[in-house]
């Protein structure tokens, strides 16, 4: 117990304290230590994800999930959810049915037991996928490419002035050459040869003199054979550069890594990182610089390397997209056996991990204001006047018509470029989300051909890929510049 002498000194202490640092050094102090919780707090909030997700990566246990999934499988996935629910393509001739080993190592996976009843439900997070080593996913690459269905011949148009036309549903830009109705119509016609818009209109080949133009002595690069590439991009420095990990050395050595940047990015790159522009090189990102890039909308110009690989690249035979607010964690060989060549796909993407309607989709990018209101309801209502439906089980083996559409892994073949082509001319025409045009572009496409795309689950893509979530960078550097204001102001005041 505290005598009435010991109280006194502790406020004379107190009192001198106070008196000896003066009320500036106790301001300071005070927002010193508000600067250290709000540190604490945001780096929690960035890696939350990372931190409560077990590091299972590179397990060999997984399930066998392919394009013919069920509402079962849906059922699945919600187990990790908050909540239910340049030139000529030329094919070659197609090739033999695949022969994979009668006893797969991943055939003994069993798909791990959902939570006890009554327990709270995990927020998305990743589940266990099988892969094989490296080396062994590497062995299972098919000899011949994946048979494109009638579309042997692809080309794209080239037009130096393209005119924009006014009639309805006429959106697009001068980069997209501005298609009409008539030819949108056309693009989804498929023939066996076939020449459609896809972006870069102009100049002589994708990069030069295109709009989104790049060094001329990066393009003889972008040129050479690749059998796999990795590619992502930032534009308007809103993301931070992921080095991927767990990459092997057979991978470091034959894959490149490429990650597109505006001028504005490279700027910052060359500020804040090892990048210099004698080595054009962060990590194992080779950085490309974009110049001159067509649209206002960094979101958009991010469209055009996520979408249309293919042109800025025509002699690669696979690729794997990864937005840049993600971290690859396993190696690209085994991402490829996984989803592609185990499943017989030649286009592979996750579904989004709660949503699976497009119109549901719609009304969730409004309340979040990701784009105006106003042009997702007539980008919606276009959509349904061409007779989109709420998605519903009749739709199967059809599982989801909203993909998370963060990564992309796909052969290059003439089907699947024709589909990437279609997509982005959706995107040019109507909103940037990508998500609210990508089941009509699919299905427009299997009206007329035998075509599918392994929508694997959204927990299996969380399993390869680690993400740093945009808004909570964004909202710890508000808070730093918040402090830095708040200092300078109550060092004026008392001063």
């Amino acid at each position: 117990m505290l005598t009435s002498n010991s109280k006194d000194k502790e406020r004379s202490l107190s009192f001198l304290c106070c008196w000896y640092l003066g009320r500036r050094r106790v301001a300071m102090l005070l927002l010193l230590s508000l600067a250290f919780v709000v540190f604490v707090l945001g780096s929690y909030t960035i890696n939350k994800e990372s931190s409560n997700s077990p590091n299972i990566h590179q397990s060999i246990e997984t399930i066998e999930f392919g394009s013919n999934q069920t509402p079962l499988s849906r059922d699945l996935s919600s187990l990790y959810s908050s909540t239910r629910r340049s030139g000529v393509d030329i094919i070659h001739p197609p090739p033999p049915p695949p022969s994979l080993p009668s006893h797969h190592p991943c055939d003994s996976f069993s798909f791990p037991p959902p939570p006890p009843p009554g327990l709270r439900r995990p927020g998305p997070r990743p589940c266990p996928v099988c892969y094989l080593s490296p080396e062994e996913a590497l062995s299972h690459m098919p000899k011949l490419p994946f048979e494109s269905p009638v579309l042997k011949n692809l080309t794209y148009i080239h037009e130096e002035s393209p005119v924009k036309r006014q009639e309805e549903g006429q959106g697009g830009s001068e980069f997209g050459g501005y298609p009409s109705l008539e030819d949108r119509t056309n693009s989804f016609d498929i023939k066996e040869s076939m020449t459609v818009h896809c972006g870069f209109v102009k100049g002589t080949k994708p990069g030069h003199q295109t709009g989104f133009d790049i060094d001329e002595d990066i393009l003889p690069e972008m040129d050479q054979f690749h059998e796999v590439i990795v590619a992502s991009a930032i534009f308007g420095k809103y993301d931070l550069i992921q080095e991927p990990v767990n990459i092997s050395e057979m991978a470091r050595k034959n894959i490149p890594f490429y990650m597109f940047v505006d001028e504005e990015t490279h700027s910052y790159l060359k500020n804040t990182s090892s990048y210099t522009d004698d080595n054009k090189r962060v990590g194992l990102w080779r950085i490309i610089v974009v110049h001159n890039v067509p649209y206002t909308d960094a979101r958009r110009n991010g469209k055009i390397p996520k979408l249309l690989l293919h042109r800025l690249f025509p002699n690669v035979k696979y690729s794997i997209w990864i937005d840049a607010k993600l971290q690859l964690v396993v190696d690209p060989y085994q991402i490829l056996e996984r989803f592609l060549w185990r499943t017989n796909s030649s286009l592979a993407m996750s579904r989004h991990y709660r949503r699976f309607d497009v119109f549901v989709e719609a009304e969730a990018n409004k309340a979040a204001r990701k784009y105006d209101n106003a042009s997702i309801d007539y980008q919606v209502e276009f959509y349904k006047k061409e007779g989109l439906t709420p998605y519903t089980d009749a739709k199967l083996p059809i599982t989801s018509d909203v993909p998370e559409g963060c990564t992309i892994i796909r052969e290059h073949i003439p089907i699947t470029n024709l589909f990437t082509c279609v997509w982005f001319n959706e995107v040019d025409r109507f909103t940037s989300r990508d998500q609210l045009s990508f089941a009509v572009a699919r299905d427009k496409i299997r009206e007329k051909v035998d075509w599918n795309i392994n929508m694997f689950l959204d927990c299996e893509r969380r399993n390869f890929v680690k993400q740093v979530k945009r808004h909570n960078l964004v909202w710890f550097v508000s808070c730093v510049k918040s402090l830095r204001l708040c200092v300078f102001l109550m060092m004026t005041g008392l001063s």
